[in-house]
């Protein structure tokens, strides 16, 4: 009888320590739990964003799959790199200007540093834009939207034996589907573009004109294209088709000592050939 009561509650002292011990697990994972929530609370509120919206002056298109960055820097140290604090990258559709949301960490913000705001468009990891002025990431203290106008960053022209579109004259060849052929005593229509104004210049088959291009990529486009008034009847015609295909030029193309201009919708517009320099 003594050994059943001894084994009885010995059975109970260890049911007793098995319940105790699942109690004690379960409130460990609710601390556990609740440390984790408040430990994400705090980060949450951390977080912070800045709005920026992204645009440039020239009347062009960017290329398909051209990005846009904005970085988020502390600027306060001379003469070094400055800190990226956040950095935010979207695809670019349509026309500017171009809206970022960008998300920073407010713990990594240093009271008496400077920030700024950088932006960037880039295409295949080459830079097409970017401001070249300093703007204060917190000056609008997230009331608007910061506005960031960026320039265009010319490249170098290659030396590697391809006829250049800048600086060079170009003699038109083909306009449309139809050859250009014209008599000895006549000048052939021909342009240039100019580099360092963004001029384009040239002789339209009876007039001369001159206007302005903006290239970015392989789109350029023509505009104010302005002529003299000189009037010839033989050559008008030509002079308004050649015209007529410069202000609709969207795409261009050099391949070797050829340049050949496109439509939106990638029909030939005319075909030039480069001029030796005289």
């Amino acid at each position: 009888m003594q050994k059943n009561k001894r084994l009885l509650n010995h059975k109970t002292f260890l049911t007793t320590a098995v319940i105790t011990s699942l109690l004690m697990g379960l409130s460990g994972c609710v601390t556990t739990e609740q440390k984790s929530a408040n430990l994400a609370q705090t980060v949450t509120v951390q977080q912070q964003s800045i709005t920026a919206s992204v645009f440039y002056r020239q009347r062009i298109a960017l290329p398909p799959g051209a990005q846009v960055s904005l970085v988020l820097e502390d600027v306060s140290k001379m003469d070094v790199a400055a800190e990226v604090i956040a950095k935010q990258t979207i695809t670019a559709v349509g026309a500017p200007p171009y809206q970022i949301d960008l998300s920073y960490d407010a713990a990594k913000i240093k009271p008496r540093h400077r920030y700024a705001l950088r932006a960037r468009i880039e295409l295949d990891g080459q830079l097409l834009f970017t401001n070249t002025q300093q703007v204060d990431a917190f000056a609008n203290q997230g009331l608007k939207p910061s506005e960031i106008l960026v320039s265009q960053v010319r490249s170098e022209v290659q030396n590697d034996g391809q006829a250049s579109l800048v600086d060079t004259q170009w003699q038109l060849s083909i306009l449309g589907s139809q050859a250009i052929t014209v008599e000895e005593t006549q000048q052939p229509p021909h342009l240039t573009f100019t580099q360092g104004d963004n001029k384009v210049v040239g002789f339209a088959g009876c007039n001369r004109f001159s206007g302005r291009y903006d290239v970015l990529a392989s789109n350029v486009n023509l505009t104010k294209l302005l002529t003299t008034k000189k009037l010839c009847f033989q050559q008008m015609n030509l002079e308004t088709q050649f015209l007529t295909a410069l202000s609709e030029t969207d795409n261009y193309k050099v391949i070797d000592n050829t340049l050949t201009l496109y439509s939106n919708v990638g029909i030939v517009l005319g075909q030039f050939t480069a001029q030796a320099n005289k």
